[in-house]
């Protein structure tokens, strides 16, 4: 069940078939947890609208379909919304945008397809009370993969992707829509008459990963652009195939990355220990500042060395803590430590807390405390699964 505010949407797309749109439709609305669209667009070329308008609103089948959807107890009012315009049937526009594609065929088409699909699914998915159901199931290989690809770019899990395809004979005839769809019939081996109302519809879910929960800071940056939205996010997976380990030194105060010692404040200490114990307890993200202050009290008493004043947990937290400005003035030096140590800004990313991430991204195995005699709690890097 979707809250009553929700809207759901269907993105269909198209080639010369339509029939793909209606047997999507009547497989959604019929399943046993049935899915009636409030909206529908259409993504195709040229040919294909002069097609699914011809189909569907000249000879009137588009209607014919409510019809026959009511009768089955579908409601429809306010629903299914779809008409012969272009805010309903977005055509695919050239690479210069100065006229409408008829196919999908050079580089130059399938770079422009992937561009406005992406600008298509993203006025969708950046709107909270819009569920995104979108179907692959027509129009060139090329394009479905491209916005299958785009849907795991922007979707939400909430979103859905689906395919759908109906069993012989009907696939070959083009006048076939849906089950009970009225027109004559022939099975093209047999010459025998056939009736729709036995053709089988089988509507599968494509699962995928949606990568916006992995990018979303490069998702909220970026121009817009497939190309470099998709490159900048395989420099990111790629950086994180990068072995970086950390190591703390409680007795000491002393960080090191990559064998590279980071100088840190007893304050900066103080915060990266705190963050680089939960990493390596497998815990997830703080959720705000303002919970960790009284950890960062517990973790500093409980390294503090009664004979030494001089020692970082003896001076830290020396005022009172601030989660306004001090974790983030924190996190900024910290990040300045590394970026003059020599990492780039991917790895500082991982390594350092963030605004909508508090925690940092290293796997647990790479993250060492060095333990004393005396400490409680602490632990060695573990072994890597083999």
């Amino acid at each position: 069940m979707t809250d009553s505010s929700e809207q759901t949407i269907l993105l269909c797309l198209v080639g010369n078939t339509p029939a793909v749109l209606t047997e999507t439709v009547w497989a959604l609305a019929l399943q046993n947890d049935p899915i009636i669209p409030d909206r529908v667009v259409v993504a195709t070329t040229r040919g294909g609208r002069d097609l699914l308008v011809k189909k569907l609103f000249q000879e009137n089948q588009w209607e014919a379909l409510r019809k026959d959807l009511s009768k089955k107890g579908v409601a429809l009012q306010g629903r299914l919304l779809f008409g012969p315009i272009s805010e309903c049937i977005r055509v695919f526009p050239s690479a210069h945008r100065d006229r409408e594609l008829d196919d999908i065929r050079t580089k130059e088409d399938n770079a422009a397809v992937a561009e406005f699909l992406m600008d298509l699914v993203r006025s969708f998915t950046e709107n909270p009370s819009v569920r995104l159901i979108v179907s692959i199931a027509g129009g060139r290989k090329t394009a479905s993969a491209l916005l299958h690809s785009v849907v795991a770019l922007l979707g939400r899990a909430s979103d859905m992707i689906t395919h759908v395809i109906v069993d012989e004979p009907w696939a070959f005839h083009p006048d076939f829509l849906y089950p009970g769809c009225k027109g004559e019939f022939r099975d093209p081996k047999t010459g025998q008459t056939l009736d729709s109302i036995q053709a089988q519809l089988y509507l599968a879910e494509v699962p995928f990963v949606p990568l916006r929960y992995l990018f979303e800071r490069d998702l909220q940056r970026s121009a817009g652009s497939y190309l470099q939205l998709v490159n900048q996010l395989r420099n990111r997976a790629v950086n994180l195939e990068d072995e970086l380990s950390v190591k703390l030194e409680p007795q000491t105060g002393e960080l090191t990355v990559n064998e590279k010692t980071i100088r840190l404040s007893p304050n900066e200490f103080l915060y990266y220990f705190y963050f680089a114990e939960r990493a390596a307890d497998g815990k997830p993200p703080v959720d705000s500042y303002p919970a960790i202050g009284d950890h960062l009290e517990a973790l500093r008493r409980k390294h503090e060395q009664e004979s030494d004043f001089g020692h970082w947990a003896s001076k830290a937290l020396q005022g009172r803590f601030d989660a306004s400005e001090d974790p983030r003035k924190w996190a900024n030096n910290i990040r300045s430590q590394l970026r003059a140590a020599g990492f780039d800004r991917l790895q500082i990313e991982r390594l350092v807390p963030m605004r909508g991430r508090l925690s940092i991204q290293i796997p647990s195995e790479n993250i060492e405390i060095v333990t004393t005699s005396s400490d409680v709690g602490s632990r060695a890097p573990k072994e890597k699964t083999p």
